[in-house]
């Protein structure tokens, strides 16, 4: 996965783009772990607790297309890619998490509240908005997006598990995060994020990989 992220910000890089370092720090330790959880109201999910043990306890990538790059029509939303998660930022993206459910979603009965609740959030999106894992027993796992402005993707979910989300994404370059980035390569809500769509091998082919 990390030779696959520095060859997108070698190739971002030689097409005119921004690049910032790929960060991938040492891997987490169990107390590290227990010190997390001993301040949240929840146990860290399974698949996201064994990448923080075993590949990373803090990652950040992320690129920007150069201004006006040519891209086709259902692709020209497209101009950054973005993943990070760190075991440093749990405590902050969940407590603002829990801000917005209490200030503005606080309706469980209420379909649209209802998505913000029982979520682990581990990527803040520049927008606003969350990538999250959820919680409930029934969608145990699975990544979900939480928008706080009515935005498309609120809901969707782009994985059924956080390892299939680090699969599938970065094939894509980790095109987004907002919502409105990686939905050209999405079937329905439900599917989650295909690298290899027809709109994914465009866009693969619009950049030149």
């Amino acid at each position: 996965m990390k030779e696959l992220l520095d060859n997108y910000l070698t190739h971002i890089d030689k097409l005119g783009g921004n690049c910032r370092d790929l960060i991938f720090e040492k891997p987490a330790t169990i107390s590290d772990i227990t010190d997390i959880e001993k301040s949240l109201t929840f146990q860290i999910p399974d698949d996201f607790k064994n990448v923080l043990l075993t590949v990373s306890s803090h990652c950040e990538f992320k690129w920007f297309l150069p201004d006006d790059f040519p891209l086709p029509e259902q692709l020209r939303q497209i101009f950054s890619g973005e993943l990070h998660w760190g075991i440093d930022f749990i405590l902050q993206f969940n407590e603002s998490k829990d801000v917005w459910i209490k200030k503005v979603f606080p309706d469980i009965n209420n379909e649209y509240d209802k998505v913000w609740h029982k979520k682990f959030v581990f990527q803040e999106v520049g927008n606003g908005d969350y990538i999250s894992i959820d919680l409930e027993p029934d969608n145990y796992g699975k990544i979900v997006y939480l928008s706080h402005d009515d935005g498309e993707g609120h809901g969707y979910i782009m994985a059924n598990s956080f390892p299939e989300l680090l699969s599938n994404w970065t094939k894509l370059g980790c095109v987004g995060g907002e919502d409105w980035q990686w939905l050209p390569f999405y079937k329905d809500q439900t599917t989650g994020i295909d690298p290899n769509c027809e709109n994914a091998k465009l866009w693969r082919n619009a950049i030149g990989l």
